[in-house]
């Protein structure tokens, strides 16, 4: 892994525990709300990581279609994270933040997702998810016509937040298309998280946006069926770029603060 694929923005104070941030599909590790970083960092050594295939990672697979090439990457990822840390993950970044944490039950102390499901696509058995024929028509678009598709999924998005065209416009500046990209859609096509969200050890949160156009947040009752005592599911107000909602910013960020600040049992 290069070491350009991993940004360390040091806490405030000495020996602050370690927080991993994974972003979203189509982002890279610096396209998190600055204030977001300012408020994590009060309590936390930031580390900020670029996906595969995605900002400075050096990865350029084009697919990956029995999860190897994510599995080998998380390997690796592990040798460059402190023994003890924590995760926080959106979108795309939460699915394999889950990934990780059932991987490293002995290191990771605590699981933050975002706006994700446990599987983005319908499969058997979990119908509240994207149907496979509109996520297969996303991915040839891409295959086609990339930047459009991109700035296209920054408008899904936005969908549901306070001003959707300000939004959008706001996200477009924060991803970055590149060929490896699809090789992220493979994955939010594969991962199916069911078993993997049963697994985890760690104290978990979960919050999903009520008005999501990508993730529906009518999900969370079959994941509260799948949850154990240690894993708590939320849905608030807001949209699927939730982290970048001004008007429910100190809310979501509170919320995410206490339960990593929290004695768990």
């Amino acid at each position: 892994m290069m070491e350009s694929s991993i940004q360390r923005c040091p806490g405030k104070h000495p020996c602050s525990p370690t927080l991993v941030l994974l972003h979203g599909w189509g982002y890279h590790k610096s396209a998190w709300p600055e204030s977001w970083l300012q408020n994590l960092a009060e309590h936390y050594d930031l580390l900020l990581v670029d996906l595969p295939g995605h900002g400075d990672d050096s990865c350029h697979e084009l697919a990956d279609s029995d999860l190897s090439v994510l599995d080998i990457w998380l390997q690796r990822l592990g040798t460059s994270l402190p023994a003890q840390y924590s995760l926080l993950g959106w979108s795309l970044g939460g699915q394999i933040a889950m990934r990780l944490a059932q991987q490293q039950p002995d290191r990771v102390q605590r699981l933050v997702c975002l706006a994700n499901n446990l599987s983005f696509v319908q499969r058997e058995g979990w119908s509240d998810a994207m149907p496979e024929q509109v996520f297969t028509q996303f991915q040839t678009a891409f295959a086609r016509l990339p930047e459009k598709t991109l700035q296209r999924f920054c408008a899904l998005q936005a969908q549901g937040s306070e001003d959707p065209m300000a939004m959008t416009k706001l996200l477009r500046t924060q991803v970055h298309c590149r060929p490896s990209l699809a090789m992220g859609l493979d994955w939010l096509a594969r991962l199916d998280l069911r078993e993997t969200w049963l697994q985890i050890t760690c104290p978990a949160l979960l919050l999903l946006a009520e008005q999501d156009a990508l993730v529906p947040a009518s999900v969370v009752a079959a994941i509260k069926l799948l949850s154990t005592q240690n894993q708590e599911t939320y849905v608030l107000a807001g949209s699927h770029a939730m982290t970048w909602e001004q008007s429910t910013e100190e809310r979501l960020l509170s919320r995410v603060t206490e339960f990593l600040e929290a004695d768990h049992v």
